[in-house]
């Protein structure tokens, strides 16, 4: 069974709340199955944890990422799940990541996820469960921290 989500790329502004849905988003990606907070929130906080939103492509001097504008994080985050990365596949296969036309409204979603973001500003991810009501807001180290299964010998 598919655990549907969408990830909205929200630019960061001020008086826009990261507990509430916004419609002014700049890209949307539609994402089949395996939605869950604890695989796919992971994987894109994982994959944003070490990214800058930057105006320009600086010279890479240290283990940072950079996205040029929003676009660009977009584009990467769509590659990203597309190529299957998070699970461990590295080949473009048919389904599960879509890039939807914006506004498309779909009705049977179990999360929606935002990744907020914007120049200079560090990357903050909101979650919202089928409801509507926001389960989390918080940077990716600390959404990893909330929802990363602990794999260890331990736990």
């Amino acid at each position: 069974m598919a655990t549907r989500a969408t990830i909205r790329i929200a630019k960061r502004e001020a008086g826009v709340s990261f507990n509430e849905h916004t419609e002014d988003y700049h890209t949307q990606i539609y994402h089949h199955y395996d939605g869950y907070p604890d695989h796919l929130g992971v994987a894109l906080a994982e994959f944003v944890s070490d990214t800058r939103v930057v105006n320009g492509i600086p010279i890479k001097t240290d283990n940072i990422k950079y996205a040029n504008g929003l676009g660009d994080l977009a584009a990467q985050t769509l590659v990203y799940l597309k190529l299957g990365i998070p699970y461990e596949r590295h080949e473009i296969t048919p389904g599960n990541v879509y890039l939807d036309k914006h506004g498309t409204e779909r009705c049977d979603l179990d999360y929606m996820y935002y990744i907020w973001a914007d120049e200079g500003k560090d990357i903050w991810i909101s979650i919202f469960d089928w409801y509507n009501n926001c389960l989390f807001v918080g940077t990716p180290e600390k959404l990893i921290n909330k929802y990363k299964i602990d794999t260890n010998d331990d736990g």
